[in-house]
Parts: C-alpha cells; structure tokens; sequence
C-alpha cells in the first residue's frame, strides 16, 4: 500500500459532526437542523447532509420542497459522483438531501469490497470537494438508525460524534450499540472523536430522574475522558409538533405565525394553527447546546492542528 493511500485511509473531513443512534426518535434530526439553522443565521456558511432513508430532516424539520430523496447520495457512495446540495435553504444553508433513495445505500456500503467499490473514499471525496468548493464551516450529519453498513462508513469520514439519547432504557441501549461501533472504528483508524452525549426529549423539573439518566451516561463514558453535553433539550410536545408542521425550528417560531408567514415558509396547504404558546424555553435548550457544541468544536479542532 502506497503512502498517499495511507495518508487517504486514516483522514476525515475537518468541522464536520456526525448526529448518531443506534434507535430512533432520539432528536438526531431535530438537532441536526436547530445547530444548522442556528449557526447559519449568525453568518456562518454551513452544510447539513442528511444521510437517514426516511428524510426527516430534509423535508420534515427544514422543509426543502426541491428534495431529490436521496439520489445525490447514493450516486456518490456506489459510483462516487459528485455531491449535489439544494442551495440557500435558509441564507448560508445548503442540504444534501435524504430519502426514499438511499434505501440501497446499506447494501451498496456492506457489499462494497465483493464489488470493487469504495464508497467510504467516495464519499470522502466528494464531500471534501463540496466543502472546499463553497467554504463551509460547519457539516452536519443525520445518520439514520439500525443502518450498520452506512453508519459505518460515516465514522470513518467524519471528525466528531454527538449522541443524543432519551432517558429510556431503549435510548440508552442504542447509545451503547453506537458506543461499540464508534470504538470498532476507531480501532481500525478512524480519525472521529466523540464530542459528547446529550439527553433529549426530558423533563427539566425531574431532577433526579435527570441525574440517574446522566450517572447511565457517564457510566458509557467512563475512561474516555469526554464529560456529557451540561446542555439538555426539553420535552415539549406542542413545540416539536409545531416544528415538524411549519417545517422551522424553535428558533425560528418564536417571531412565527400562520397569519404572517413570518420567519420562514410552509406549504400552501399546511396548518393554519400552531398549538405552542411559547417555544423560547425550547429555543434556549438548543441555543445552548450549539454554544456548547462550538465551544468543544473549536478546542477540539485547535488541539488537533497542534498535534
């Protein structure tokens, strides 16, 4: 094996965060779009690539209406096409669309080496061409649940790791699955760093239930040295629907209304009525968390370049 192939083995792309768990309904893409959206309005140039079969964050939490379900994706994993974003989503975010598409992304991924193909390079380099291409900032990715192939795949091409997990047992067991993973990457090369771990979807008022949550957190973080997000995101049922149906985050509803279409768009036919009174607590919980992320983000990428 040549040098320049080992250089190429052991890289990933810089800034980019992968958004993982091994279950569903976590908050992966909730949070995937709240940073994304959040860092965007302040300025920053930033990629949300949406790497989940059921599109989620695509259509339901940024609400991309030119969404090629997932085709630019799976063109670049199996035949290593360039990636293709949908521009301007919001001013300075672009989205790599999820979907129905990716659907083959597993087998293509698992079956890779019987067929000469290398989507993990592939990816790389596409995606750091569109990076350096447009100057992003930050690259997020959602990463769809119980898909080990390509779960695989994206820990060998990102940087770094967040978890978010529920207080649930069930939660708690993906996290643990992905805990392995991560760690099976790492020890074949990956260059990914685990970022943290945040709770999603708890009650702020249940503090020592929140505290038994975090003592199970710290327990699967045990010896790494990484501490949990002090960030939380609330439950708020009304919020999330809210959300989902405008297609904008808490942010983003807090100077919303249906009469006003004011703060982003919505389908001609969608909802007249937004059943949230006041999403500014849930819009504190995420502006939190990507401080918190940033903060970590920028340590952990400036003792990187020392190394």
């Amino acid at each position: 094996m040549t040098s320049s192939r080992l250089l190429s083995d052991v890289r990933a792309v810089r800034r980019t965060i992968l958004v993982a768990n091994q279950k569903g309904g976590v908050g992966k893409s909730s949070i995937v779009a709240a940073i994304a959206v959040a860092v965007a309005r302040r300025g920053k140039r930033v990629l949300v690539v949406d790497a989940d079969q059921q599109g989620n964050c695509t259509v339901r939490d940024l609400g991309v209406k030119e969404s090629d379900e997932g085709r630019s994706l799976a063109m670049t994993l199996q035949y290593g096409s360039p990636l293709e974003a949908v521009r301007d989503v919001r001013p300075n975010l672009d989205v790599v669309c999820g979907g129905k598409l990716l659907a083959m992304a597993g087998a293509v991924a698992a079956g890779a080496e019987q067929h000469g193909i290398d989507p993990r390079q592939n990816l790389l380099l596409a995606l750091e061409a569109l990076v350096d291409s447009v100057g992003y900032d930050l690259v997020l990715i959602d990463s769809g649940p119980g898909d080990r192939a390509v779960l695989d795949l994206l820990l060998q091409v990102v940087s770094w790791l967040i978890v978010p997990t529920k207080e649930d047992d069930g939660s708690i067991d993906g996290a643990e699955l992905l805990a392995r993973r991560y760690l099976w990457a790492r020890k074949n090369g990956a260059q990914i760093e685990l970022m943290g771990m945040v709770l999603f979807d708890c009650n702020p008022r249940a503090i020592r239930r929140n505290e038994d949550t975090l003592g199970k957190i710290m327990d699967l973080l045990e010896g790494t040295g990484i501490e949990p997000f002090r960030s939380f995101i609330r439950q708020d049922k009304a919020s999330a629907l809210d959300a989902r149906a405008f297609h904008l985050t808490a942010e983003e509803l807090i100077a919303f209304s249906p009469k006003n279409n004011a703060g982003g768009e919505t389908d001609e036919a969608g909802p007249a009525k937004r059943w949230s009174r006041d999403t500014e607590p849930l819009a504190t919980d995420y502006q939190k968390l990507t401080r918190e992320v940033l903060i970590r983000l920028a340590a952990g990428e400036r003792a990187k370049e020392v190394v």
